[in-house]
């Protein structure tokens, strides 16, 4: 990803709705899922915000990241997230079952990794029935300007998600779109980035907008999460998904489509 990216990504992911609805959803992910002295690994963790949130929401959560970018890094320990380091997601600098839970949020996508390779490296860090939390990027459609600013490869559809998740050794619990209220102005938005919009001067989607409309973004959107988690609509912006690590050979649990 750009440098100049980072920047924007510390600036405003604290208080930017989309990155507000994606706490919900690894908050709901998460809930009464992990030990109470448990162990989480954000495997791309950008800028920290996510690791900040959930230090935030169980104190007694052991959080740590690593990110690829020494800027990131950076940003993180500004935060007084020390346990951050950089590094591979392709080779992650812990034991064998070293975490309860492991996250993955935007990264798999990006233009340089591996998922097979990131994916068993999530896999091997994990404890048996670990959790691995999952968002990506959805619909090849979707692609535009925003993409190539963070140098994002692919975009993916629930069933790709799923396939990737049973290869690696994972028994997906749940995985559905969401911000799927905005799929059609997006569809179009992104349609005329690629048109008006040359690789080099491209930028990202990733900006506030007044604070009275990012708060009713945020609101909508969680409702929009919620809808989509129980309903499962075909389209949306993003996938999300929850999969268990599998505990012993043959052991899991069906993917089911609550």
């Amino acid at each position: 990803m750009r440098e100049a990216e980072y920047d924007l990504m510390r600036a405003v992911e604290d208080r930017h709705w989309w990155h507000a609805v994606l706490r919900s959803l690894v908050q709901h992910a998460l809930e009464g899922r992990l030990p109470p002295h448990g162990r989480l690994l954000d495997a791309g963790c950008g800028t920290g915000g996510m690791l900040e949130f959930l230090r935030g929401m169980k104190r007694e959560l052991e959080v740590a990241g690593i990110d690829a970018a020494e800027q990131a890094v950076r940003h993180c320990h500004q935060r007084g997230l020390h346990a951050v380091q950089m590094g591979s997601v392709e080779a992650l600098p812990f034991a064998d079952a070293a975490f309860d839970a492991v996250l993955s949020l935007d990264v798999l996508y990006h233009a340089g990794v591996s998922e097979e390779r990131a994916l068993a490296q999530m896999a091997r860090v994990l404890r048996p029935d670990g959790l691995l939390v999952l968002n990506l990027p959805a619909f090849a459609g979707l692609r535009g300007a925003h993409d190539a600013a963070v140098c994002g490869a692919r975009r993916y559809a629930v069933g790709e998600v799923r396939a990737l998740l049973d290869r690696s050794g994972f028994v997906p619990e749940t995985i559905h779109y969401w911000n799927a209220w905005l799929f059609l102005p997006l569809l179009v938005w992104r349609r005329l980035s690629r048109l008006k919009t040359s690789r080099s001067a491209a930028a990202s989607d990733l900006e506030l907008t007044p604070a009275w409309m990012n708060r009713l973004l945020a609101d909508i959107g969680r409702v929009d999460a919620g809808m989509c988690r129980q309903f499962r609509p075909p389209f949306g912006s993003s996938v999300f998904a929850v999969a268990r690590k599998v505990g012993h050979q043959g052991e899991g649990r069906p993917y089911d489509r609550y």
